[in-house]
């Protein structure tokens, strides 16, 4: 289904998952699975950058047990972009998650992280490429 936020950002999500506010991220949870979107009107200039900054805080920090990293690197998505993805386990169970961190103006940026059970990681690839395919920044 198509969600618009009222900060005027939209994109796919898949139906029946519940939505949350924590902070600035909107997520949303369902099938085990969870989507977040964060935003900022302070973009970092360089995503692979930033997230290889944020890997090394947030593992040191104890955010990702088992952290296993499969790569920060950049993609071809807007003005520039950067995936990290990685693996780590947390209530016995391996996850796998990639954080697209995504510059779309010079005053807007976007991270948006998919979770999903390991063992679910490559039949969900398809909801993923959905949901950044339909994504649309708001308006600057």
């Amino acid at each position: 289904m198509k969600y618009t936020d009222k900060t005027g950002f939209s994109l796919y999500v898949p139906a029946g998952w519940e939505r949350s506010k924590e902070g600035s991220i909107v997520y949303f949870r369902g099938d085990g699975k969870i989507l977040g979107i964060d935003q900022t009107d302070e973009p970092k200039s360089n995503p692979v950058k930033d997230w290889t900054n944020q890997a090394e805080n947030r593992v040191r920090g104890g955010d990702f047990p088992q952290y296993d990293e499969v790569h920060i690197k950049a993609v071809d998505y807007f003005r520039k972009a950067a995936d990290w993805e990685f693996t780590f386990v947390r209530d016995g169970v391996r996850r796998h998650v990639n954080n697209r961190g995504t510059v779309v103006a010079d005053d807007k940026a976007y991270g948006i992280y998919w979770q999903t059970p390991d063992s679910e990681w490559n039949e969900s690839r398809d909801d993923l490429q959905l949901v950044f395919d339909s994504f649309v920044p708001a308006k600057s």
